[in-house]
């Protein structure tokens, strides 16, 4: 879990530590926001500097994790090119400058150039101290990690080529194993198929020198999570090398061995089905009974009706069908083993759902659909003190909170439903970043209430239903109600509290909407000049005429100078939209309107409640609110020419975006991906705004 000593600075190395424990355990978003804090403590730090572009690129960032790499050159070719030079010079000059010694008995004055040189290029090369150079094996392998991943994600065999030979000299200098079952790896990628059999026969040989044998772990022990973790990948090196040299059935032993110690996390699993997989896809023949041994993990949203309020008739989830429902989670969890959750918390179901994945050392998000106390107030206290007491603590040992929005209730029932739209989209990231799909886990009564936000309301959004599991309360509630005659009696007999006074003014009218939101701003307007106004309006009438065919209306369109506000229902229509916007100002020439070539457009997106109307003074239709004006500060901080969003316009249209997916393909219809997702980190919005989790939308 993230956890940072109040009061404390971390330490180079516990930022080290912490960042790569994140990455490990596949939370890339939050490992590219520590390692941006750690650089702030730390900021001529290679190797923080390193992690923190290896997290950026991990989130789906390639675009700017590769214009850092470009950025500084000196980061990751270290002081190889000096020394490369001096040894070049010394080899060039010193035999000539010897023999004129030799000859006059002194040196001429052009000889002595290239000594200057020598001097320089010394100099340079002692800026790499031992502390930071990449002759340490750590951060030689993280630039190896580097040239990797762009390679995976670009397809550079110049990457490649850079990455293995990274590895193989950490290989060679320190002895590494680990880096050289890499190395050899990604040797027989670069169709190097006999050099990979020699470097991983030369692995083996140096595993055999330094290890007992791996039959011989004592699972019994209390081994720290490193040592752990040291003996799994010593055993699936080992199973790599196998495989590379030939030898498929020593290669199957060691991965069971491996996986024969449950206390192995499921990061762990995933890295090395990921290594087999590359292979895979490179063309080596990889057994699929293998790949079966190594599933990556699974991910599970948990749901369900919420506890009956006192008195509630007819009954639902009755308090004292509790131990029963908890018993039916725990079976479906002992199915599925879910390493990691999302759900909601209310007193109840998904309160049920979160302490038993706590229990199991499961990796586990909230996400609350408003204000935290005014959660606590409709979903939690209700349930009574125990409840809330519970509520709280699970605050304390989850590995996130995040809120569909802060803004209080008031009232709004369907803020329940966008709250499982942005569960299931944060989910499905992760998901989609950890190679897998997640499940749903229902506790449904198909005769209790359907309105917004209800568990039959999410089972019916669900667009997997091969990955759909549910639990019947109706039958849970039966079967518990018949060994216990007593449990009817009334909830003032059992010691149930009263149901507490609702504050006054917590509801509000008129109902809030869930609308989709853009603001976009041309940048270099404030550049024009008086006489080419008449132009600008021509450019836009341009722009309009190409945006006439994009299929759907916006809700409202507003302009004032240069500045545009969009409303719309939908994430997928809006982002639409966007890419319409930015490709129809990329396309026009404004010099045809007698202006000048620097105009560009900015674009922030947002989701969530708003408020809809008719201006008073104007009679106008009008879309008002907080999330409003934070959409409008997300827009400043966008580069011109690109599509900023928050984490609920990202989680809503990933949502969005599955459901139509799966229906098309219910229609046989092809559904191909028509935009990209980088994450950005947590960003400070204009106007001291506070700062939020980020993203860069492109097509």
């Amino acid at each position: 879990m993230d956890t940072l000593a109040l009061g404390a600075v971390p330490t180079a190395a516990e930022w080290t530590q912490m960042i790569e424990g994140l990455l490990e355990a596949g939370q890339c978003f939050l490992a590219y926001d520590r390692a941006n804090q750690a650089r702030r403590d730390y900021p001529d730090n290679r190797h923080l500097h390193l992690l923190s572009i290896l997290a950026l690129m991990r989130s789906g960032g390639l675009t700017e994790a590769r214009r850092q790499v470009a950025a500084l050159p000196e980061v990751l070719e270290s002081g190889e090119r000096h020394a490369a030079r001096i040894l070049a010079l010394l080899r060039e000059h010193l035999s000539g400058t010897l023999e004129s010694e030799a000859t006059n008995g002194e040196v001429a004055d052009p000889a002595l150039v290239w000594v200057e040189e020598l001097a320089r290029h010394l100099r340079l090369l002692g800026q790499y101290s031992p502390g930071s150079t990449p002759c340490d094996p750590e951060t030689l392998e993280l630039r190896a990690r580097i040239h990797t991943e762009l390679w995976r994600q670009q397809g550079n065999p110049q990457d490649l080529r850079q990455g293995r030979d990274s590895y193989l000299r950490a290989f060679h200098a320190h002895r590494r194993c680990s880096s050289g079952t890499h190395a050899a790896r990604l040797t027989w990628l670069l169709g190097e198929p006999e050099r990979a059999g020699v470097i991983a026969a030369e692995v083996q040989a140096t595993t055999r020198t330094r290890t007992p044998a791996f039959a011989q772990q004592d699972t019994s022990r209390s081994d720290s999570v490193q040592e752990l973790k040291e003996r799994f990948f010593a055993l699936v090196d080992g199973g790599e090398c196998a495989l590379l040299t030939g030898d498929p059935a020593q290669a199957e032993s060691r991965y069971r061995q491996a996986l024969a110690d449950e206390r192995r996390h499921f990061a762990w699993v995933l890295e090395a089905r990921q290594r087999l997989l590359t292979l895979q896809e490179g063309g080596f023949p990889v057994a699929p009974e293998l790949l079966d041994l190594l599933p990556p993990p699974v991910i599970l949203i948990g749901g369900g009706h919420p506890l009956d309020p006192p008195g509630a008739s007819p009954p639902v989830f009755p308090p004292d069908c509790e131990g029963a429902v908890r018993l039916a989670i725990q079976t479906h969890l002992d199915k599925l083993g879910p390493q990691i959750g999302y759900s909601s918390a209310s007193a109840g179901t998904e309160l049920l759902f979160v302490e038993a994945l706590l229990e199991r050392d499961a990796e586990v998000h909230l996400v609350l659909p408003f204000a935290t106390e005014d959660f606590i107030r409709e979903r939690v206290a209700p349930a009574g003190p125990r409840w809330e007491r519970r509520f709280r603590q699970a605050l304390k040992l989850v590995a996130s909170v995040t809120h569909a929005t802060e803004e209080p209730y008031l009232g709004h029932d369907w803020l329940f439903r966008f709250n499982n739209q942005i569960i299931d989209g944060l989910a499905r990231l992760r998901a989609d970043l950890l190679g897998t799909a997640p499940h749903l886990l229902l506790v449904w009564d198909y005769a209790a209430g359907l309105g917004a936000g209800t568990a039959a309301d999410f089972m019916d959004h669900w667009p997997d239903p091969a990955r759909l599991r549910l639990i019947d309360l109706d039958g849970v509630r039966s079967c518990h109600l018949a060994r216990s005659p007593a449990s009817g009696s009334s909830p003032a007999a059992q010691g149930a509290l009263p149901c507490p006074p609702q504050p006054v003014g917590l509801r509000r009218e008129p109902q809030r909407v869930l609308k989709t939101l853009l603001f976009a701003d041309l940048v270099g307007f404030s550049k024009l000049r008086e006489e080419e106004l008449p132009g600008f309006w021509d450019y836009l009438g341009c722009i309009q005429r190409r945006m006439a065919g994009i299929g759907t209306t916006p809700d409202l369109v507003e302009s004032w100078g240069d500045a545009l506000y969009v409303v719309m229902s939908s994430a997928r229509a809006l982002l639409r939209y966007a890419f319409a916007l930015q490709d129809s100002f990329s396309r026009l020439d404004p010099q045809a309107q007698g202006l000048p070539e620097h105009l560009n457009l900015r674009i922030g997106l947002h989701a969530g409640p708003v408020y809809t109307g008719q201006h008073p003074l104007t009679g106008r239709p009008i879309v008002y609110g907080s999330h409003v004006s934070r959409t409008a500060r997300i827009e400043p901080i966008a580069l011109p020419g690109k599509v900023y969003a928050s984490q609920q316009f990202v989680a809503l249209l990933t949502a969005e975006e599955t459901a139509h997916t799966a229906d098309q393909a219910s229609r046989g219809g092809p559904a191909s991906p028509w935009y990209a997702c980088e994450y950005l980190g947590y960003q400070s919005l204009a106007k001291a705004y506070g700062k939020m989790p980020v993203y860069h939308l492109l097509p």
